[in-house]
């Protein structure tokens, strides 16, 4: 089969390039056509032509240089699109902070496979870098998914649509996806037996200005979270399940595929500390689910 590998790839530093060449060097395949498909949403020009350095040659690469507002979201729709074009039967959506264990591809693979009820399927992490070819697999099945190895098929985007670009530029995208899965009832599974190690975030924290951007820009994503969802983000299934609006922005006649660009707040709204900014939704979110209940009376 023909695998597509995508990622979304910012190079600032060396340090950022370390990382990403440890993870290109990673991906490895026994069984199947590798088409590496990355996103280059910045490359500093020290560094163009950005050289991908792999193990294991992939059989194809096509490079995506995205234009206007650039995302993690915005890259894996470029991404799993341009798969879709190369003609691969899955693609894999991935982290440039991360190292496959050797067979880990291929059995993620052959897991998608054997569970076709499920529409995602990922990786599970070890606990360090150099016990990686020993970490012992296992065929435990959950319910939590990895966004940062994940495994999806040609039509992902026809069950609750493209993931939501709002989330900019990145953080909540993937905890949005998760949750229009699970009110639509659809299955993503985290795979035992598929391992790898995920350094954590080696994009923000190598880079000064992004760590000190992400603050910001990670609490605004939080804060339009709880505006189309009706409540901050929580990992229990359940939870999400009766808490959340039913549909994005508690609009009834809004499929969960919906997301539209974030509404003007206005100036005197931005100029409000976030604290006050999010009491205000959680207000306007109760407001929200109320206003359908109450009936008007009738004489």
């Amino acid at each position: 089969m023909k695998i597509g590998v995508t990622a979304p790839v910012y190079v600032n530093n060396e340090e950022h390039k370390k990382y990403l060449d440890l993870t290109t060097k990673s991906i490895v395949s026994s069984k199947h056509e590798i088409v590496w498909v990355p996103c280059e949403n910045y490359v500093n020009p020290t560094f163009q032509p950005l050289v991908y350095v792999f193990g294991h040659p992939p059989s194809e690469t096509r490079i995506l240089n995205p234009e206007g507002k650039q995302s993690v979201s915005h890259a894996w729709n470029l991404g799993i699109e341009e798969g879709n074009m190369a003609g691969c039967d899955y693609i894999l959506v991935i982290n440039t902070d991360i190292v496959f264990k050797s067979n880990t591809i291929d059995r993620l693979v052959d897991f998608a496979q054997k569970h076709p009820e499920a529409v995602m399927w990922t990786g599970t992490e070890c606990e360090d870098l150099p016990s990686l070819e020993s970490c012992p697999e296992n065929e435990n099945i959950t319910m939590n998914p990895h966004y940062s190895c994940f495994l999806v098929k040609h039509d992902f985007f026809s069950h609750v649509g493209n993931f939501d670009e709002n989330f900019a530029p990145s953080y909540c995208e993937d905890v949005d996806m998760y949750t229009r899965l699970l009110l639509s009832e659809k299955k993503a599974y985290k795979y035992g037996g598929a391992r790898f190690y995920h350094f954590g975030s080696r994009t923000i924290k190598s880079d000064e200005a992004l760590l000190k951007n992400n603050s910001r820009t990670h609490s605004r994503c939080q804060l339009y979270f709880s505006e189309k969802w009706g409540s901050p983000m929580i990992e229990d299934v359940e939870k999400i399940k009766t808490v959340f609006f039913k549909h994005p922005y508690n609009e009834a006649d809004k499929p969960l595929s919906y997301w539209r660009p974030p509404q003007n707040s206005g100036k005197l709204r931005d100029a409000l500390p976030l604290s006050v900014q999010f009491s205000f939704v959680s207000f306007l979110n109760w407001m929200k689910r109320t206003k359908n209940r109450v009936k008007p009376h009738r004489n």
